[in-house]
């Protein structure tokens, strides 16, 4: 413990990043009220023991965030939650391990991956390489050979979604994969893991990726809409199996 009673840095995890994480969960978690909250550099540096130019540093990555934003004479506020970056990796870590964000998170997870991923399928049945459909059907392998490992089938499926949006060829899309990635991984953590529940749609995976191989947009759109249905289908009936919502703390 250090002065200010927070733990110390881990070895190797600088106080800049410590700050940043300290003061970004307490931001996502609600603890600082947006715009009405207002974080002053003298006593960032009390708290924590930093250095003046720690603080600042730490303060110019929660604004790269769009957590903060700082005016001269006025310090630093917390900006209203439709102005963050959600899919900032770390900001995503933040709300997962958060009870008070991750169940949003979720349904907000399943409302975008609707609107991406059945025209991600028909893009990449269009588009993608023979390299990226040979690894479509590599991960749904990998997730067929670790049927008995929810960590690893969890990996792959998380992979597998990740390459979809990549052989859509679209920029965009290739941009949210990472994001996505992060989000599925989690997603499918909690919920795939009761009940066996990740090994109930692996041969959905299957019937993409031949629609992708077949060239076939249509049906590779419709089997994405029909993994999808019955993902939420089942993410239904085992949530009525927990009591809250909890996901695991960020990796």
């Amino acid at each position: 413990m250090n002065m200010s009673g927070h733990p110390e840095p881990s070895q190797g995890h600088n106080i800049t990043q410590h700050i940043v994480d300290v003061l970004g969960r307490r931001i996502v978690s609600g603890q600082m009220i947006p715009e009405e909250t207002i974080l002053f550099e003298q006593d960032i540096i009390d708290e924590f023991g930093a250095s003046r130019n720690a603080v600042r540093e730490a303060v110019k990555t929660l604004a790269g965030k769009n957590l903060v934003v700082s005016a001269r004479k006025k310090g630093t506020s917390v900006r209203p939650p439709e102005d963050w970056n959600l899919l900032d990796p770390q900001m995503i870590d933040w709300m997962i391990a958060d009870n008070s964000t991750n169940e949003q998170l979720i349904k907000s997870l399943s409302e975008l991956r609707r609107i991406v991923e059945p025209e991600a399928a028909a893009l990449a049945a269009e588009r993608a390489s023979a390299t990226q459909t040979l690894r479509l059907f590599e991960c749904y392998e990998q997730m067929v050979a670790h049927t008995h490992d929810a960590e690893l089938s969890v990996h792959w499926d998380a992979e597998y979604h990740k390459v979809l949006l990549e052989a859509s060829g679209n920029p965009l899309l290739r941009s949210l994969a990472k994001a996505i990635e992060r989000l599925l991984r989690s997603n499918f953590t909690l919920f795939t893991t009761a009940n066996e529940g990740y090994i109930r749609n692996v041969h959905e995976h299957l019937l993409i990726a031949e629609a992708i191989r077949d060239r076939n947009p249509d049906l590779a759109r419709q089997r994405s809409i029909d993994l999808l249905n019955k993902n939420e289908r089942d993410i239904d009936e085992l949530k009525k199996g927990l009591d809250e919502i909890s996901l695991p703390p960020a990796e």
